[in-house]
Protein backbone atom coordinates (compact mmCIF):
# COMPACT_ATOMS: atom_id res chain seq x y z
CA UNK A 1 0.00 0.00 0.00
CA UNK A 2 1.16 3.75 -0.87
CA UNK A 3 1.83 5.66 2.38
CA UNK A 4 -0.12 8.58 2.83
CA UNK A 5 1.55 11.56 1.19
CA UNK A 6 2.94 14.62 3.43
CA UNK A 7 1.17 17.69 1.81
CA UNK A 8 1.41 21.66 3.14
CA UNK A 9 -0.46 24.55 2.20
CA UNK A 10 1.13 27.37 1.48
CA UNK A 11 -1.19 30.77 1.88
CA UNK A 12 0.50 34.59 1.30
CA UNK A 13 -0.76 38.11 1.48
CA UNK A 14 0.48 41.75 1.86
CA UNK A 15 -2.77 42.85 3.61
CA UNK A 16 -5.67 42.09 4.97
CA UNK A 17 -8.75 40.89 2.56
CA UNK A 18 -12.58 40.04 3.03
CA UNK A 19 -11.91 36.81 2.82
CA UNK A 20 -8.97 35.90 4.72
CA UNK A 21 -10.36 34.70 7.70
CA UNK A 22 -12.59 32.01 6.37
CA UNK A 23 -9.42 30.62 3.85
CA UNK A 24 -7.13 30.19 7.10
CA UNK A 25 -9.87 28.93 9.15
CA UNK A 26 -11.11 26.68 6.26
CA UNK A 27 -7.46 25.55 5.11
CA UNK A 28 -6.63 24.85 9.17
CA UNK A 29 -9.59 22.65 9.11
CA UNK A 30 -8.00 20.48 6.26
CA UNK A 31 -4.74 20.25 6.92
CA UNK A 32 -3.31 17.09 9.29
CA UNK A 33 -1.67 19.32 11.47
CA UNK A 34 -1.93 22.89 12.28
CA UNK A 35 2.08 23.32 11.52
CA UNK A 36 1.21 22.21 8.03
CA UNK A 37 -0.47 25.59 7.08
CA UNK A 38 2.54 27.75 6.25
CA UNK A 39 1.49 31.67 5.65
CA UNK A 40 3.71 33.39 4.74
CA UNK A 41 3.59 37.41 5.81
CA UNK A 42 4.45 39.30 2.49
CA UNK A 43 5.85 42.51 3.94
CA UNK A 44 2.45 43.63 5.81
CA UNK A 45 1.08 45.83 8.26
CA UNK A 46 0.70 44.51 12.36
CA UNK A 47 -2.76 44.10 11.68
CA UNK A 48 -2.68 40.95 8.84
CA UNK A 49 -0.22 39.68 12.05
CA UNK A 50 -2.75 39.93 14.34
CA UNK A 51 -5.72 38.53 12.53
CA UNK A 52 -3.49 35.51 11.79
CA UNK A 53 -2.06 35.12 14.99
CA UNK A 54 -6.08 35.50 16.55
CA UNK A 55 -7.61 33.71 13.51
CA UNK A 56 -4.81 30.02 13.36
CA UNK A 57 -2.91 29.90 16.16
CA UNK A 58 0.11 27.44 15.44
CA UNK A 59 0.65 27.65 12.10
CA UNK A 60 3.73 27.84 10.30
CA UNK A 61 4.09 31.60 9.57
CA UNK A 62 7.00 33.52 7.67
CA UNK A 63 7.99 36.90 7.50
CA UNK A 64 9.33 38.78 5.02
CA UNK A 65 10.40 42.29 5.49
CA UNK A 66 8.95 44.08 2.24
CA UNK A 67 6.14 42.74 -0.41
CA UNK A 68 7.91 40.79 -2.43
CA UNK A 69 4.65 40.28 -5.17
CA UNK A 70 3.38 37.13 -5.92
CA UNK A 71 6.26 34.71 -6.96
CA UNK A 72 8.69 35.34 -4.96
CA UNK A 73 6.09 35.25 -1.34
CA UNK A 74 5.03 31.51 -2.51
CA UNK A 75 8.77 30.37 -3.54
CA UNK A 76 9.49 31.06 0.15
CA UNK A 77 6.34 28.89 1.38
CA UNK A 78 7.41 26.46 -1.05
CA UNK A 79 11.27 26.44 -0.27
CA UNK A 80 9.82 25.76 3.92
CA UNK A 81 7.76 23.19 2.21
CA UNK A 82 10.63 21.51 0.65
CA UNK A 83 13.11 21.71 3.38
CA UNK A 84 10.31 19.81 5.78
CA UNK A 85 10.24 16.78 3.16
CA UNK A 86 6.62 17.35 2.29
CA UNK A 87 5.37 15.19 -0.72
CA UNK A 88 3.04 18.08 -2.14
CA UNK A 89 1.86 21.60 -1.32
CA UNK A 90 -1.11 23.80 -2.42
CA UNK A 91 -0.75 26.88 -3.18
CA UNK A 92 -3.51 28.80 -2.20
CA UNK A 93 -4.98 32.59 -2.90
CA UNK A 94 -5.31 34.32 0.57
CA UNK A 95 -8.89 35.71 -0.75
CA UNK A 96 -10.62 32.33 -1.51
CA UNK A 97 -12.92 30.21 0.64
CA UNK A 98 -12.59 26.18 1.18
CA UNK A 99 -15.95 25.14 0.34
CA UNK A 100 -15.20 21.13 -0.32
CA UNK A 101 -13.30 20.12 2.68
CA UNK A 102 -12.06 16.92 1.22
CA UNK A 103 -10.56 18.18 -2.36
CA UNK A 104 -6.77 17.69 -1.55
CA UNK A 105 -7.90 13.93 -1.15
CA UNK A 106 -9.34 13.71 -4.40
CA UNK A 107 -6.04 15.85 -6.21
CA UNK A 108 -3.84 13.47 -4.46
CA UNK A 109 -5.42 10.66 -5.84
CA UNK A 110 -5.43 11.84 -9.18
CA UNK A 111 -1.37 12.41 -8.34
CA UNK A 112 -1.26 8.62 -7.91
CA UNK A 113 -3.49 8.11 -11.27
CA UNK A 114 -0.71 10.54 -12.57
CA UNK A 115 2.99 10.33 -11.95
CA UNK A 116 4.08 12.45 -14.53
CA UNK A 117 2.22 15.46 -13.14
CA UNK A 118 3.74 17.80 -11.82
CA UNK A 119 0.66 20.13 -10.96
CA UNK A 120 -3.13 19.48 -10.35
CA UNK A 121 -5.70 22.14 -10.42
CA UNK A 122 -9.32 21.61 -8.65
CA UNK A 123 -12.80 23.16 -9.84
CA UNK A 124 -12.57 26.86 -8.20
CA UNK A 125 -15.84 28.99 -8.23
CA UNK A 126 -15.54 32.66 -8.79
CA UNK A 127 -17.56 34.56 -6.56
CA UNK A 128 -19.97 32.26 -5.55
CA UNK A 129 -21.07 29.00 -6.53
CA UNK A 130 -22.93 29.67 -9.43
CA UNK A 131 -20.46 30.85 -11.48
CA UNK A 132 -16.93 29.01 -12.35
CA UNK A 133 -13.92 30.35 -12.99
CA UNK A 134 -11.79 29.35 -16.33
CA UNK A 135 -8.20 28.09 -14.48
CA UNK A 136 -7.16 25.88 -17.56
CA UNK A 137 -5.34 27.28 -19.90
CA UNK A 138 -3.24 27.42 -23.38
CA UNK A 139 0.33 29.22 -23.65
CA UNK A 140 0.34 32.74 -24.87
CA UNK A 141 -0.32 32.88 -28.17
CA UNK A 142 -1.38 35.98 -30.40
CA UNK A 143 -3.33 33.24 -32.78
CA UNK A 144 -5.14 31.51 -30.15
CA UNK A 145 -5.87 34.99 -28.24
CA UNK A 146 -7.77 36.14 -30.98
CA UNK A 147 -9.69 32.85 -31.87
CA UNK A 148 -10.90 32.41 -28.15
CA UNK A 149 -11.36 36.46 -27.69
CA UNK A 150 -14.23 35.61 -30.91
CA UNK A 151 -16.43 33.65 -29.40
CA UNK A 152 -15.93 34.57 -25.79
CA UNK A 153 -17.12 37.97 -26.78
CA UNK A 154 -20.36 36.70 -29.19
CA UNK A 155 -21.25 34.14 -26.44
CA UNK A 156 -19.75 35.11 -22.69
CA UNK A 157 -21.93 31.94 -21.11
CA UNK A 158 -19.57 30.15 -22.75
CA UNK A 159 -16.82 30.91 -20.31
CA UNK A 160 -18.87 29.69 -17.37
CA UNK A 161 -19.43 26.34 -18.75
CA UNK A 162 -18.54 23.84 -16.02
CA UNK A 163 -15.84 21.39 -17.33
CA UNK A 164 -16.45 18.00 -18.47
CA UNK A 165 -13.51 15.71 -17.08
CA UNK A 166 -10.40 15.35 -15.73
CA UNK A 167 -7.91 16.48 -18.38
CA UNK A 168 -4.18 17.32 -18.68
CA UNK A 169 -3.95 21.15 -19.65
CA UNK A 170 -0.87 23.37 -21.08
CA UNK A 171 -0.84 25.14 -17.27
CA UNK A 172 -3.53 26.15 -14.59
CA UNK A 173 -4.18 29.09 -12.93
CA UNK A 174 -2.20 29.82 -9.83
CA UNK A 175 -5.19 30.60 -7.29
CA UNK A 176 -5.42 27.30 -6.34
CA UNK A 177 -2.97 24.40 -7.56
CA UNK A 178 -1.66 21.30 -6.03
CA UNK A 179 2.13 21.04 -6.89
CA UNK A 180 4.40 17.69 -6.43
CA UNK A 181 7.86 18.15 -4.61
CA UNK A 182 9.56 16.04 -7.02
CA UNK A 183 8.80 17.92 -9.86
CA UNK A 184 9.69 21.24 -8.40
CA UNK A 185 13.09 20.14 -7.04
CA UNK A 186 13.58 18.62 -10.74
CA UNK A 187 12.56 22.11 -12.78
CA UNK A 188 12.89 24.82 -10.02
CA UNK A 189 10.62 27.64 -8.72
CA UNK A 190 8.86 30.42 -9.86
CA UNK A 191 10.61 32.77 -12.18
CA UNK A 192 10.42 35.93 -9.80
CA UNK A 193 11.39 38.08 -12.57
CA UNK A 194 7.31 38.03 -12.89
CA UNK A 195 6.35 39.08 -9.78
CA UNK A 196 2.86 38.16 -10.69
CA UNK A 197 0.74 37.18 -13.91
CA UNK A 198 1.60 34.94 -16.12
CA UNK A 199 4.15 33.03 -14.06
CA UNK A 200 1.95 29.90 -13.93
CA UNK A 201 2.43 29.45 -18.07
CA UNK A 202 6.04 29.63 -17.26
CA UNK A 203 6.24 27.55 -14.77
CA UNK A 204 4.17 25.17 -16.36
CA UNK A 205 6.17 25.27 -19.74
CA UNK A 206 9.83 24.66 -18.12
CA UNK A 207 8.01 22.09 -16.34
CA UNK A 208 6.95 20.12 -19.86
CA UNK A 209 10.60 21.21 -21.15
CA UNK A 210 11.35 18.39 -18.54
CA UNK A 211 8.79 15.66 -19.31
CA UNK A 212 5.99 16.93 -16.06
CA UNK A 213 2.95 17.75 -17.18
CA UNK A 214 -0.55 20.22 -15.73
CA UNK A 215 -3.97 17.79 -15.22
CA UNK A 216 -7.47 19.81 -14.17
CA UNK A 217 -9.86 17.50 -11.92
CA UNK A 218 -12.98 18.58 -12.10
CA UNK A 219 -13.66 18.45 -8.09
CA UNK A 220 -15.17 21.62 -6.60
CA UNK A 221 -12.40 23.38 -4.06
CA UNK A 222 -12.81 26.68 -2.85
CA UNK A 223 -14.71 29.91 -4.05
CA UNK A 224 -12.63 32.88 -5.21
CA UNK A 225 -13.39 35.88 -3.89
CA UNK A 226 -11.37 38.27 -6.34
CA UNK A 227 -11.98 41.70 -5.68
CA UNK A 228 -13.39 44.65 -7.70
CA UNK A 229 -10.97 46.88 -7.28
CA UNK A 230 -7.57 47.12 -8.49
CA UNK A 231 -7.69 45.28 -12.13
CA UNK A 232 -8.57 48.70 -13.91
CA UNK A 233 -6.89 49.34 -17.26
CA UNK A 234 -4.07 51.41 -15.56
CA UNK A 235 -3.75 49.34 -12.44
CA UNK A 236 -0.13 47.41 -11.74
CA UNK A 237 -1.64 44.30 -11.97
CA UNK A 238 -2.84 45.03 -16.08
CA UNK A 239 0.72 46.64 -16.18
CA UNK A 240 2.36 43.61 -15.15
CA UNK A 241 -0.17 41.02 -17.64
CA UNK A 242 0.98 43.14 -20.20
CA UNK A 243 4.65 43.35 -19.58
CA UNK A 244 4.97 39.70 -18.27
CA UNK A 245 3.17 38.29 -21.50
CA UNK A 246 6.25 39.61 -23.80
CA UNK A 247 8.62 38.32 -21.06
CA UNK A 248 7.06 34.92 -21.65
CA UNK A 249 7.32 35.06 -25.47
CA UNK A 250 10.74 35.97 -25.06
CA UNK A 251 11.69 33.27 -22.59
CA UNK A 252 10.52 31.19 -24.85
CA UNK A 253 11.71 32.04 -27.93
CA UNK A 254 8.81 33.95 -29.70
CA UNK A 255 10.43 37.23 -30.29
CA UNK A 256 8.39 37.76 -33.04
CA UNK A 257 5.30 37.22 -31.30
CA UNK A 258 7.19 39.31 -28.67
CA UNK A 259 7.41 42.37 -31.18
CA UNK A 260 3.70 41.80 -32.42
CA UNK A 261 2.05 41.37 -28.87
CA UNK A 262 4.32 44.47 -27.77
CA UNK A 263 2.67 46.53 -30.66
CA UNK A 264 -0.95 45.78 -30.82
CA UNK A 265 -0.92 46.22 -26.69
CA UNK A 266 0.94 49.60 -27.27
CA UNK A 267 -1.53 50.78 -29.49
CA UNK A 268 -4.42 49.66 -27.74
CA UNK A 269 -3.10 51.70 -24.96
CA UNK A 270 -2.61 54.53 -26.83
CA UNK A 271 -6.26 54.38 -28.42
CA UNK A 272 -7.15 54.40 -24.56
CA UNK A 273 -5.01 57.67 -23.35
CA UNK A 274 -6.49 59.84 -26.25
CA UNK A 275 -10.36 58.84 -25.73
CA UNK A 276 -9.65 58.66 -21.88
CA UNK A 277 -11.44 61.54 -20.12
CA UNK A 278 -9.37 64.54 -18.83
CA UNK A 279 -9.40 63.48 -15.29
CA UNK A 280 -7.67 60.20 -16.35
CA UNK A 281 -5.71 60.86 -18.67
CA UNK A 282 -2.55 61.22 -16.73
CA UNK A 283 -3.04 57.69 -15.26
CA UNK A 284 -3.34 56.60 -19.20
CA UNK A 285 -0.26 58.74 -20.09
CA UNK A 286 1.88 57.21 -17.25
CA UNK A 287 1.28 53.64 -18.36
CA UNK A 288 1.34 53.88 -21.71
CA UNK A 289 4.70 55.26 -20.64
CA UNK A 290 5.85 52.90 -18.40
CA UNK A 291 4.78 49.99 -20.67
CA UNK A 292 6.89 50.77 -23.97
CA UNK A 293 9.80 51.75 -21.58
CA UNK A 294 9.50 48.23 -20.42
CA UNK A 295 8.89 46.86 -24.07
CA UNK A 296 11.81 48.66 -25.48
CA UNK A 297 14.27 47.13 -22.83
CA UNK A 298 13.04 43.39 -23.02
CA UNK A 299 12.88 43.66 -26.90
CA UNK A 300 16.59 44.92 -26.95
CA UNK A 301 18.16 43.16 -24.39
CA UNK A 302 16.15 39.62 -24.93
CA UNK A 303 15.93 37.93 -21.85
CA UNK A 304 19.12 39.96 -20.31
CA UNK A 305 16.12 41.76 -19.29
CA UNK A 306 14.35 39.36 -17.47
CA UNK A 307 16.19 40.45 -13.92
CA UNK A 308 13.93 44.44 -14.45
CA UNK A 309 12.04 45.11 -11.83
CA UNK A 310 9.94 47.89 -11.49
CA UNK A 311 11.66 50.78 -10.01
CA UNK A 312 9.25 53.39 -11.98
CA UNK A 313 6.37 52.24 -9.94
CA UNK A 314 6.43 54.35 -7.05
CA UNK A 315 3.56 52.24 -5.69
CA UNK A 316 3.24 48.62 -6.65
CA UNK A 317 -0.26 47.69 -4.90
CA UNK A 318 -3.27 48.85 -4.00
CA UNK A 319 -6.42 50.06 -6.56
CA UNK A 320 -4.08 51.56 -8.75
CA UNK A 321 -0.17 52.46 -9.50
CA UNK A 322 -0.34 56.49 -9.52
CA UNK A 323 -2.48 57.02 -6.49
Amino acid sequence: MTPPSRTAVVVSAHRPYAAMESCLRGFCSIVDRKEDLIFVNNGSSEALRRLVSEVSPGITVLNLPENRLFCASYNAGIRNALEKGYDFVLLANADTEVVNFSFIDDLLEAAQRRPAAAFFGPLVYYRNTQTVQNTRFSYPSIAHNIAAWIPWRLFPRLRNRPPLGEEEVDFLNGVCVLCRCEALRDFGLMDESFGGYVEDADWSWRARKKGWTSVFVPVPAIIHHEELNGYEYSSFKNFLLKRNTVLWHLKAGHRISASAYAAASLFLAGLRMIRAAKPQRDRYRRFFRHLSRSYKKMIQEGQRARGLQYPEFPEKCGTGIWQ
